[in-house]
């Protein structure tokens, strides 16, 4: 089932096209690995769906309902969540309180913290601290943890949250490689009950834990597919490595 749906997107900054008629579909609880070349437009895809840019033309569809038009915040209360590159969160607050301020509405972090924690919160904080790895890490300062563990609070951060679908903007940038595994791990478990789009450049990665490969290239879908037959494809190896196609 069809859970995102994007037709014919285009996005120009001034005269130059960035975004140059794209289209995907995305099915719900598969992982969609987002690749190309520096400049393909995957961030500015990610930017579009989220609504943190607005396309020049075109649609996206959420489960039904057209939410091209929409906000950035009211594209996030539909169930787009995303976590950027750089993490982004609340260095000087535990990592429970970092769980507790992304599942209440209050945005404020230390108005949230007086009041009393919402409904379902405890059970959603086992379920999100187990899933990430944080369980024995919840009293921890966040500016006290690792990159990697940084990286994995910000998604557990955007799961309190219960989004539709969950964006990922290379996630495992800067990790170790047991960070990295970590993640293959948590990823491929992940995937099992969410839909996520996954920005990623190294590849080794993207083979443990896609279900499909999307290659943009100008802003414009090139191919998709395994990743099998994505690497075998001449226009993909005439993008990446600069082989003619026979």
């Amino acid at each position: 089932m069809g859970v995102l749906e994007i037709r014919d997107l285009h996005k120009s900054f001034g005269g130059t096209k960035v975004i140059n008629g794209f289209s995907l579909d995305v099915t719900e609880l598969t992982l969609c690995c987002l690749v190309g070349p520096n400049g393909a437009g995957k961030t500015t895809t990610m930017d579009l769906i989220t609504g943190r840019q607005k396309p020049t033309s075109g649609s996206i569809v959420l489960r039904g309902d057209d939410i091209t038009s929409l906000s950035e915040h009211e594209i996030a209360q539909r169930g787009i969540g995303r976590k950027f590159q750089v993490p982004a969160v609340f260095r000087e607050l535990s990592v429970r309180q970092n769980f507790e301020v992304a599942y209440s509405r209050e945005v404020n972090p230390f108005r949230n913290m007086l009041r009393r924690r919402p409904a379902g919160f405890s059970a959603k904080l086992d379920e999100v601290a187990t899933l990430t790895g944080l369980k024995d890490r919840l009293e921890v300062e966040a500016g006290f943890l690792s990159h990697g563990e940084t990286q994995w609070l910000e998604i557990g951060m955007v799961l309190m949250q219960n989004p539709a679908i969950l964006l990922l903007d290379e996630p495992v940038a800067g990790m170790t490689e047991s960070e990295i595994e970590k993640t293959v791990v948590f990823l491929n478990e992940l995937k099992r009950t969410n839909t996520l789009i996954v920005v990623e450049h190294d590849m080794g990665f993207v083979r443990q834990i896609a279900d499909v490969v999307t290659v943009m290239h100008m802003g414009a879908f090139l191919a998709q597919g395994k990743l099998s037959d994505i690497e075998n494809d001449p226009r993909v190896r005439e993008v990446y490595l600069g082989e003619p196609e026979v």
